[in-house]
């Protein structure tokens, strides 16, 4: 596990190393491939399985941690044109916002700590689901919600995608307090806080 200091003051971010996220260790990424089924694309409920047999074994995933106060940090485990898997850390006033995955299914598996699940519930609000250590999720493509660190320094998760992540909608409010979906690649960081401000009581 890696603990990073931004070596900026004020809101300015180091920038993302995109080598170090995208390049899985070979040793890691092999095992990885052995716990996915041989099979042409994964439903949500394979990946939540495939995400609760990665987080069974910890020496796949802790060795991608980095821990940084500043930003919600991801590294990927594994990828090939069926599936993409990450884990992710988590500390506290880390955010996601309200998102999807666009055409890709996701399976969840919690692997330390405690992050909040939410989804829209209109008119009435939002739901929170409490997802602690030995929790999954899963959810099909066009599936909207956000993420929250609740617990742990780091809380992580283990996150995989079929079809791998490449696209993702985020959804913000413009000046004008209309909600609009804007999509991003999905390697991109998540981090809009548009709805938050407008109506706190949903995140």
């Amino acid at each position: 596990m890696v603990t990073r200091q931004s070596q900026k003051d004020g809101p300015a971010l180091d920038p993302i190393d995109w080598d170090e996220v995208l390049t899985p260790p070979s040793d890691l990424a092999a095992a990885t491939r052995e716990l996915i089924p041989a099979t042409a694309e994964l439903s949500a409920g394979e990946l939540e399985g495939v995400a609760i047999a990665i987080r069974d074994r910890p020496e796949l995933w802790e060795p991608l941690l980095v821990v940084d106060a500043h930003r919600r940090r991801y590294r990927l485990l594994y990828e090939d044109e069926r599936t993409d898997v990450w884990v992710l850390c988590w500390m506290p006033g880390q955010s996601t916002g309200f998102h999807d995955h666009d055409v890709s299914d996701v399976g969840i598996a919690i692997a330390r700590g405690k992050i909040i699940e939410r989804q829209l519930r209109l008119p009435t609000g939002a739901t929170a689901l409490d997802l602690q250590r030995g929790g999954t999720r899963q959810g099909p493509a066009g599936y909207i919600h956000s993420v929250v660190h609740s617990e742990g320094a780091p809380a992580v998760s283990i996150h995989c995608y079929s079809p791998p992540l490449m696209k993702v909608g985020q959804y913000r409010v413009d000046t004008e307090g209309v909600l609009r979906r804007d999509a991003e690649h999905g390697r991109r960081e998540l981090v809009d806080e548009t709805i938050a401000r407008v109506a706190p009581e949903l995140v």
